[in-house]
Formats: structure tokens, sequence, C-alpha cells
């Protein structure tokens, strides 16, 4: 198993860099496979989308349905020609009270310099507080892609534990 997951990993590290958008979107499903995620592909809107679970608290999310302090969200995957952008929505900005913005996105700034892998941004079409992570197609590879992708649901835990509660966002 191992050299096949190995040499599996290295054809796909190859093939990356001459492939277009319809081998990225193969690729992508192998490694949710991989990663035993459940998703679907949104032909209409070009992504993947995956739907998660957790708490905004320090707990884990468990398999109950039952739990009412558990949220859902949606992180999307979408391909591009040059670019596999992974993100999702954290919070509408008009669920945050003008007097205190400033303050949230200061505090989101710095929690992109405490974490290496944490990227919070602003949809300002939509209003929307979210994060995201960004790979280059060219040499797109399995270990860049599982370290990217777990990093949005782990920012979505931060954001929820670390920030939410100081500003009283629910």
């Amino acid at each position: 198993m191992t050299w096949f997951l190995s040499s599996y990993l290295n054809r796909s590290l190859v093939s990356a860099s001459i492939v277009g958008p319809l081998q990225i979107k193969e690729q992508i499903t192998d490694y949710l496979n991989l990663l035993e995620m459940k998703h679907a592909w949104n032909e209409k809107k070009g992504r993947f989308e995956l739907v998660f679970t957790e708490r905004k608290d320090e707990k884990p999310a468990s398999s109950s349905a039952d739990d009412e302090e558990q949220f859902k969200y949606t992180i999307c995957i979408q391909p591009t020609d040059k670019w596999v952008q992974v993100y999702c929505d954290v919070l509408p900005l008009k669920e945050v009270s003008p007097e205190v913005r400033q303050d949230l996105f200061l505090d989101l700034l710095a929690m992109n310099r405490k974490y290496a892998e944490v990227c919070f941004d602003f949809d300002k079409k939509r209003q929307v507080i979210g994060t995201s992570q960004e790979m280059m197609v060219q040499g797109f590879h399995f270990d860049s892609f599982r370290a990217e992708f777990l990093a949005v649901p782990w920012a979505v835990k931060r954001f929820w534990t670390e920030i939410a509660e100081k500003y009283n966002l629910k």
C-alpha cells in the first residue's frame, strides 16, 4: 500500500504542471477520496462543496444530530487554470456591530500572523468574512493540498473559539 500511495502521489506531482482543469478536478477528487471526505461537484459553479459540522467551543463536533451547539458550514474547492482555491464563509458582516468591526478586523489580521496556515479574508461584494487558502496548479500535489485544505476548517474553529466570544458573536 505504501508503494502504491507513494507512486500515485509522485505521478500526481509530475502531471500537475502539464494538465488542464479537467485533470485537476480528477486529481482533487482522488485527494478528497484519499482523505475520506464526502464531497459533491457543483457543475453550475464549477467547484467542489463539502459540508462540515463544528461547534462554537473547544469541544469536538460529534455525530449526534441533537447537539444544539453544533452548526454546519460549506467548504468550497474551486479549481481554475492556474489556482486551486479552498474557502468558506465564516460570518456575514451584518452580524457584527459597527462599533466593534475595526477591532474585529484587527484581531483577524493578528490571527493571520499568529497562525501560519490561517488566512481570514473579506468578500466585499457579498459582505461576508471568510477564510481561504490558495495553491498553484503548477506543482499541485497531495501533501500541499492536505495542509491547505485542512487549514480552512481549522481557521473556522479558531474564529469561533478565540474571536467570536470576545465580540459576543453567535
